[in-house]
């Protein structure tokens, strides 16, 4: 009997030990699928390599973390990356994770840093943008509902996405070594009933790849918004151009907050004397005749003419 007994709590400890384990497994399986899904939303919507260092769900607290998200540029530009994300969190609520639009009270991002420049007179933002609108296109929307790349995707409602510490740096040369930027920080940016109102949606809730959609476009705009009075008519008529008839932002009641004003980083002259200095002549006379014209272009940096 004694034997019966011990046999017995041995099997019902190993039992316990591979439920553990069953649901250790499970726990890391979801943060990989989570993690895959981000991954694979963000490079079918916007065109270009999406990855994330990693995805936390917590499943006795009904909340979401990630950190380390990175989008990739295009091919042909400077930066290695378009936009990078420090850490992002969300709260779920649990009741509607087994529905097919899953509800989000609230989704934060925080540390976001975009690059914008130019190669071979296109924009970076450009390329990304008519990515957005292609997509759009093949999955027969208008505007730039995003599409989905997959008919099952899972769909989102989020209440309120606040995007904070936003810092935007747009290379204005696009050749070697920061010549000069233009640096717009954002405080934050909110968005409300994300996946309730726009174009395409009417409540239907976003895909991952839509939801990414959105935020590209909430950053630009507000860079737009933001930088209107520095940045050269050319870059802001690119992105405002690019913007145009996406429609993912309509009826999102977005709020756009900025304590700070731009920044422009000068071609400074000692810097510019040194460079014409070492290639002498001819060709420091170009380098030195381009410098004055990229000046001129630039709001707030011409210098007036003496009469």
């Amino acid at each position: 009997m004694k034997k019966l007994v011990k046999r017995l709590f041995a099997l019902g400890f190993v039992l316990v030990l591979v439920l553990i384990g069953a649901v250790v497994l499970g726990v890391m399986n979801i943060n990989s699928l989570a993690k895959a899904g981000i991954e694979k939303g963000g490079t079918y919507a916007l065109g270009t390599n999406t990855t994330l260092q990693s995805a936390n769900v917590g499943l006795l607290s009904g909340t979401f973390s990630m950190n380390g998200l990175n989008v990739a540029n295009p091919p042909g530009y400077k930066s290695a990356s378009f936009l990078s994300l420090g850490s992002g969190g969300v709260a779920v609520s649990f009741n509607t994770l087994s529905k097919p639009v899953v509800e989000l009270p609230k989704l934060s991002l925080d540390g976001l840093n975009v690059a914008l420049e130019k190669s071979g007179g296109t924009a970076n933002f450009n390329v990304i943008l008519d990515h957005i609108k292609k997509v759009a296109k093949q999955a027969g929307g208008s505007g730039g509902s995003g599409g989905s790349s997959s008919g099952g995707d899972k769909k989102f409602v989020v209440n309120e996405l606040s995007l904070t510490n936003i810092k935007i740096s747009v290379d204005l040369i696009g050749g070697p070594g920061d010549l000069t930027k233009v640096n717009i920080p954002i405080d934050e940016i909110k968005l409300n009933n994300v996946g309730k109102t726009g174009t395409g949606v009417g409540g239907t809730g976003v895909t991952m790849s839509q939801l990414a959609s959105i935020i590209v476009e909430a950053v630009l705009a507000a860079a737009a918004d933001k930088g209107g009075g520095i940045l050269p008519a050319d870059i802001l008529g690119d992105l405002q151009g690019g913007l145009a008839g996406l429609g993912n932002l309509d009826n999102l009641q977005m709020s756009v907050a900025a304590k700070a004003q731009g920044t422009i980083e000068k071609i400074g002259g000692d810097a510019v004397k040194k460079v014409t200095e070492k290639l002498g002549g001819e060709a420091g006379k170009v380098v030195e005749d381009a410098t004055k014209k990229v000046t001129d272009l630039i709001p707030g940096m011409k210098k007036p003419e003496k009469k």
